[in-house]
């Protein structure tokens, strides 16, 4: 709990974290006196401010780590191969998390906002302020749905929820900002000379790739394939638009030469590893446990066949990684014990009066604006702010959502107009 300078009555904001399984561990450190845990070197507000870590998390008592769990060299090429191979260990984890009387099943987004609504009577405040980011606006909302008395208004940040069915419309929702941030990069004279063609150039470059793979021993899978770069290219597209033309120009330039990235310098190597893995698959989490658990749940509705339909719905150059990925989702999913018997409100839009804020990026590939648009049209007292320039967190990145946040948290007018005079250089 961080205090103000001086002591307030009104009701707290509680900062609600991604991912599933962001923790806070890291972040707190970094946090100044004076400043505000939830903005990025902002000052503090004038009321209290809560930070609750998941349960599940890494930095939770009870984390659901899975170091049994391994992915193979074949994992990019061939998803049922690795699989076979990974699919024992996700047993092996679950098993001996029950040993220690942890049940997986109760690792879900309702169980995450029934402890939000337990710490707000704990810390004795009669309503909380909710500030979700990513994952967090879906948290945000389940608090909304099971424990309305409590909460005072929501402020949701690059939204998702299982209202949205993320598992048949991820794949559209990754293509679609591919294109956007491509024709972004048109519409500015010297990006568009530097970079021309973009959104073709990629389909170009996966193609290749899915074709004729490049060698890599220190890259995830052993190779650089089309599942590679496409997961590192999500990463910088989800939190760096600007830099997303270099970095499809700098993979063209080693496909054109059939250079292996093994003879880039070894801070690049680990860079391009981490961008991969951090956008390939949430199994590499470090507690993929408590992910699986929340994430299966909250997609328990969509079957295999959407999932697979859902990956066809997009670019030829992108459905086999999106196979893949869809594939092998739903397939851990039946091999890990999750709540499967959630209510059936939990997958309807959350109807409520609460007063809210949402901010959607309309680069972003994570949570696409649609996701924002069809939970603002449920909530009566919404305001949807969107923003041309930017992709994934949009407090994080703007300074522009920042005084939005604080001017509703004040019950001030917003002017929203700033949204769209915000600019986006590419490098």
């Amino acid at each position: 709990v961080f205090k103000p300078a001086t002591a307030s009555t009104l009701p707290p904001v509680v900062y609600l974290t991604g991912g599933p399984g962001e923790t806070w561990k890291e972040r707190l450190a970094t946090v100044n006196a004076g400043e505000s845990p939830g903005f990025v070197e902002g000052a503090q507000l004038p009321r209290d401010e809560i930070v609750l870590e998941q349960r599940g998390s890494t930095g939770a008592l009870e984390p659901l780590t899975c170091p049994t769990v391994s992915w193979g060299p074949e994992m990019f090429r061939n998803a049922t191969a690795a699989l076979f191979a990974a699919l024992p260990g996700i047993q092996a984890c679950a098993d001996s998390l029950r040993a220690k009387g942890l049940q997986p099943r109760h690792f879900t987004t309702d169980d995450l906002a029934a402890d939000v609504d337990d710490l707000r009577r704990l810390l004795g405040h009669p309503k909380v302020v909710l500030n979700g980011v990513s994952y967090g606006t879906n948290w945000a909302l389940a608090v909304a749905r099971n424990h309305s008395a409590g909460v005072e208004a929501l402020v949701l940040d690059s939204v998702v929820s299982p209202a949205v069915f993320p598992g048949r419309t991820t794949a559209e929702g990754i293509d679609r900002a591919f294109t956007a941030v491509a024709a972004a990069c048109a519409e500015q004279p010297a990006c568009a000379s530097a970079y021309p063609n973009l959104d073709a150039r990629l389909s170009a470059l996966l193609d290749r790739l899915n074709t004729q793979p490049l060698p890599w021993k220190r890259g995830p899978g052993g190779e650089f394939n089309a599942t590679v770069a496409l997961g590192a290219l999500f990463s910088v597209a989800q939190f760096t638009p600007q830099s997303y033309p270099a970095a499809v120009t700098t993979f063209e330039t080693l496909v054109g030469s059939g250079l292996s990235p093994d003879a880039l310098p070894s801070d690049q190597q680990d860079l391009l590893a981490e961008l991969a893995r951090e956008g390939l698959d949430s199994s590499l989490a470090p507690a993929p446990g408590q992910v699986w658990s929340v994430v299966c749940a909250d997609n328990a509705t969509t079957t295999a066949t959407e999932f697979a339909a859902g990956a066809q719905r997009v670019r030829p150059a992108l459905q086999p990684a999106m196979a893949a990925w869809s594939g092998a989702f739903y397939a851990i999913c039946q091999s890990w014990p999750f709540r499967s018997d959630l209510p059936a409100s939990a997958y309807q839009p959350l109807k409520s009066p609460v007063k809210t804020l949402i901010l959607s990026g309309s680069l972003d590939p994570s949570t696409p604006p649609a996701w924002a648009q069809q939970v603002a049209g449920a909530l009566a007292n919404s305001t949807l702010v969107r923003f041309p320039t930017r992709a994934h967190s949009i407090q994080s990145a703007s300074p522009c959502a920042r005084t939005l946040v604080s001017a509703f948290l004040a019950d001030q007018p917003l002017n929203t107009s700033c949204a769209a005079t915000e600019t986006l250089t590419f490098e």
